[in-house]
Formats: structure tokens, sequence, C-alpha cells
């Protein structure tokens, strides 16, 4: 009988864990498109164009994504000294947007029994907030499109400019461990 109290126990904490466990893991933002007849396996050297940005985004600010990018590529391909060495091209992209969050507060009336009275507050709430995005393109040598990995970036929320630089690098290694897709098995 304590066995299988003890049992019964044993699975209900389990089960509870498990549930807990899988309500804690995040799905992967990284968001992933490639030119699937591209033979990836034949890239060995890059060229680094100029950086695009979209919305309020500071010349700095597309600085450290270019030199978060290229940081994270130098790990594993040579860079090229000019685009006609290269045999891929890769332009980093950050889209910014500002945005803005109207919550509906549906406990607006409040009161207290100590303290006596009732009171009232705005239903609404507003919250102002930039929402970012880093997006890296590989392009053939004649620009056309071949892979493109993208996520939200959440870098514009520090204030230093290294913590900046640091949460790039994380973000772009993050999408650059998706580069090449295993789509192809040899050399041409």
């Amino acid at each position: 009988m304590a066995s299988l109290l003890k049992f019964r126990t044993a699975a209900l904490l389990g089960l509870i864990l498990a549930l807990g466990l899988t309500g804690c893991t995040t799905p992967n933002p990284v968001a992933v498109d490639y030119d699937p007849s591209f033979k990836f396996a034949n890239l060995r050297s890059y060229y680094l164009l100029d950086t695009l940005a979209n919305g309020p985004v500071s010349p700095f600010e597309s600085k450290r994504a270019s030199q978060a990018v290229d940081d994270i590529l130098k790990g594993s391909y040579q860079p090229a000294a000019s685009r006609d060495q290269a045999d891929f091209l890769v332009r980093v992209q950050l889209f910014s947007t500002d945005k803005v969050a109207v919550y509906d507060d549906p406990f607006s009336i409040y009161g207290g029994y100590r303290y006596f009275g009732f009171g009232w507050r705005a239903p609404l709430r507003v919250r102002e907030y930039r929402e970012s995005t880093l997006i890296v393109d590989v392009l053939s040598p004649e620009e056309a499109p071949l892979w493109r990995g993208s996520m939200p970036t959440v870098a514009g929320r520090y204030e230093s400019p290294d913590q900046q630089l640091l949460q790039l690098r994380e973000e772009a290694a993050l999408i650059l461990a998706r580069f090449p897709p295993y789509n192809d098995v040899g050399y041409d």
C-alpha cells in the first residue's frame, strides 16, 4: 500500500515537472527561407555589403548590426577583399518601427473597506515601444537572393553600445546557425 502511494506521488511529481518544463520552452524565433536548387557547400568567401536600415534606426545601430554579422561569419568563411573575389555577398538589414499598444483595463473601479471610499481610474493603458527586426540576406555575386534569415531583435533595449553589440552578436549567431541549409550533400 505504501509503495503504491509512493509510486503515485512520484508519477504525479514527474507529470507536473514535465508539464512545467514544456511550458518553459520558447520556440525558435528565427525565420529562414532559401533557394533549394543552389549548392551552398561550394561557398568559401563572402563580401559584406552596406547595411540597409528602415525606420528610426541610428547609423550606429546599423554599424553594430553589420559588425556582429561579420564577426560571426568570420568564424566559418573567409572575408573577400572585393565583391568580385567573393563566392557570395551578405547584406544586413535592420528594420524598426515605433508602435503603440493599447490595453483595456477591466478593473477600472476600485474601492476599499479600511480606507473608506471608492475610486475610478482610466480604463485604457497606453504603452509606446519599438519593434526591430534583424535580417541577414545571402546573395549570389550577381545579387540574386539565395538565403534569408531574420528574427526580432531586442538590442535597442540596452543603453550601452557594448551591450547592444553583444546582443546583436547573440542574435546574429542564432540566425547564422541556420546557414547554410543542409539540403545538398556534395560539391559541384
